[in-house]
């Protein structure tokens, strides 16, 4: 572990000037001043770096080896700019890191690390490393550390922040490689991939460079192959409940995703599309997170909001989309969409994509808002009202710039969802896997 150099009180200060300069005039009174020092010594306590029981932690997990390093950095250091506990406060930050430029021709190892304030100094201990072998977007890391926070960080709720790239509930790899996926049939019920243990190809899709850089693809780079997490392990990866998830990353905010996650966590933090790469706004978050008993996750949403709406670089950098869900208020979004589903079918098989409000950028067209949806394909006024009574009891918090990167937020229920009829039979096959689908049978 490594400590900032704790620094002499005042008190303590004083008392060794006053015995200085009695030695300077009277050196019998040696032995009895060596006493006196000793016992000042003894008096002044070396402050807690460790409370004496816990509310709540947040993790924030960053898979940075690849060409958002530089961001993640800065939002860590962001953070911890801001409000950061002391080392005996309740509150507890942990930071997991695995930051490293996609230009660098070695991979590095990652760690836990503890960052908190000690005699008004940030202080950072680092608590666990993970060789440079194992990427930290694979669900094996990830259900380690978050082992190890548990068994030793035992707190009455936790909470986590998943910065890095991501791509919504779709295959790993699917994202950037979607004609080659397509061109493969899923037999059996099993799906196949192009990579062996996790890692698939290594494919950054091409992106006008005068729009802001976001977080599209990937997580763990090497050279020729990236290593993706899928949903279902990210989802069975977390060993306990977690009070929040909050994703700093790419096209997470679908129900899908959501519906996934309902018995994992509370709630959820996430946009439906893709999220700049700068990403939240990290120099407040640590007061929203751990500055009091409950978190303010509508804070965090705000912020982030508010900071893209006014960017001061105007233009596409006023960009953003955002929203807190309650998880346990999922189930009654399934049951109306299995409904509207069953009996729409027809119409949802016909709807026109162009028509359907998009959360995607180029030709990445897998994102669709939910709502727009089931509009499209032929709901009733009552069908809408009832999901929009769903979505009301379900969402907490959403905001939508009035575009994102020049698409036209012109409806914004605040979820995104699968379009089938714009899908693939690849996307179909992952799709049936998914407990969403499972619920509603949106795919047949």
């Amino acid at each position: 572990m490594t400590f900032v150099p704790v620094n002499m009180t005042t008190g303590l200060m004083k008392a060794v000037k006053d015995i200085l300069h009695i030695l300077s005039r009277k050196a019998a009174a040696i032995p009895a001043i060596l006493l006196f020092l000793l016992a000042a010594i003894s008096c002044e306590k070396e402050p807690a770096r460790f409370p004496s029981h816990i509310d709540n932690v947040f993790i924030m997990y960053t898979a940075g080896q690849n060409n958002l390093a530089g961001n993640l950095q800065s939002n860590i250091e962001q953070f911890c700019g801001g409000y950061l506990p002391n080392g005996d406060a309740p509150y507890i930050f942990l930071s997991y890191q695995r930051i490293n430029s996609r230009y660098s021709s070695r991979s590095v190892s990652s760690h836990l690390i503890r960052y908190y304030r000690h005699q008004g100094q940030m202080t950072a201990d680092t608590l666990l490393t993970i060789g440079s072998d194992r990427p930290a977007s694979s669900a094996s890391v990830m259900n380690e550390v978050l082992n190890y926070v548990k068994s030793n960080f035992k707190a009455q709720s936790y909470g986590m922040l998943f910065s890095s790239h991501a791509t919504g509930w779709l295959p790993a790899g699917y994202y950037a490689n979607s004609e080659i996926y397509d061109a493969i049939r899923a037999g059996q019920g099993q799906m196949h991939r192009l990579g062996n243990d996790g890692w698939v190809p290594l494919v950054i899709p091409e992106r006008d460079p005068s729009l802001p850089p976001v977080k599209s693809i990937g997580a763990d780079y090497t050279h020729s192959m990236t290593y993706e997490m899928e949903l279902k392990d990210f989802a069975a990866a977390i060993p306990m409940h977690l009070d929040y998830i909050i994703f700093d990353c790419c096209l997470m905010g679908g129900i899908e995703v959501a519906y996934e996650l309902r018995d994992k966590c509370d709630r959820i933090v996430f946009s439906p599309t893709e999220v700049i790469a700068s990403g939240f706004k990290y120099s407040t978050m640590g007061k929203q997170l751990l500055g009091q008993q409950d978190p303010d996750l509508e804070g965090v949403c705000r912020d982030y909001y508010e900071y893209y709406a006014g960017h001061p670089y105007g233009g596409d950098w006023r960009s953003a989309t955002v929203t807190l869900i309650d998880c346990s208020m999922t189930e009654p979004v399934a049951n109306v969409c299995r409904e509207i589903f069953d009996r729409h079918r027809n119409g949802l098989a016909r709807i026109n994509p162009e028509d359907v409000q998009q959360y995607y950028t180029g030709n990445y067209h897998w994102f669709y808002d939910l709502y727009d949806i089931a509009a499209k394909a032929g709901a009733s006024a009552e069908d809408l009202t009832d999901l929009q009574s769903a979505l009301d009891g379900c969402i907490a918090y959403k905001a939508a710039t009035d575009a994102f990167l020049g698409v036209p937020i012109d409806t914004y229920s605040g979820l995104s969802m699968y379009l089938p009829c714009n899908g693939s039979y690849y996307l179909d096959s992952a799709y049936k896997l998914l407990d969403w689908n499972d619920a509603t049978g949106l795919v047949q």
